[in-house]
């Protein structure tokens, strides 16, 4: 499957055939092999820490693995490949605000079996709030 379409239908999926995705509001900003960026916009059901309104940590970590998996994703050769996640470990460095999210994630390692993901999730691409590193499982055919 030439790459363009591929990203075209993984787009559409992702966005639009994963319930969990669907109540994030989850939008692919930019995708190609090895790379993805997405954006979540705020909403007050993602606050955890009501008093700072600061976003549910929970959530950030939701975000993270959905970028990786989707970066993850880039390199399935077709569609009947699949991509779970096996390892996530997220360091929160900064108190988020009440703002919409973005996520940036590269590959880091593409083996045969595993594939390794840098996520980087901020509101402005100065400041990040959090990074986490993923490993996804890929069945490949």
């Amino acid at each position: 499957m030439p790459n363009e379409n591929k990203f075209k239908i993984l787009k559409q999926v992702v966005e639009n055939q994963i319930p969990a995705n669907k109540l994030l509001g989850l939008k692919v900003l930019e995708l190609k092999e090895g790379y993805t960026k997405i954006h979540i916009p705020f909403k007050e059901e993602f606050i955890g820490d009501f008093i700072q309104k600061r976003w549910h940590g929970g959530i950030q970590a939701s975000i993270a693995d959905n970028a990786g998996g989707i970066v993850a994703m880039s390199t399935i050769g077709s569609f009947d490949e699949r991509v779970s996640t096996i390892d996530m470990r997220i360091d929160y460095l900064h108190g988020s605000e009440p703002k919409d999210f973005f996520a940036e994630a590269e590959i880091i390692k593409n083996g045969k079996r595993i594939v390794k993901a840098d996520v980087k999730l901020y509101h402005e691409k100065e400041k990040i709030v959090a990074i986490a590193r993923c490993a996804f499982s890929v069945l490949r055919k």
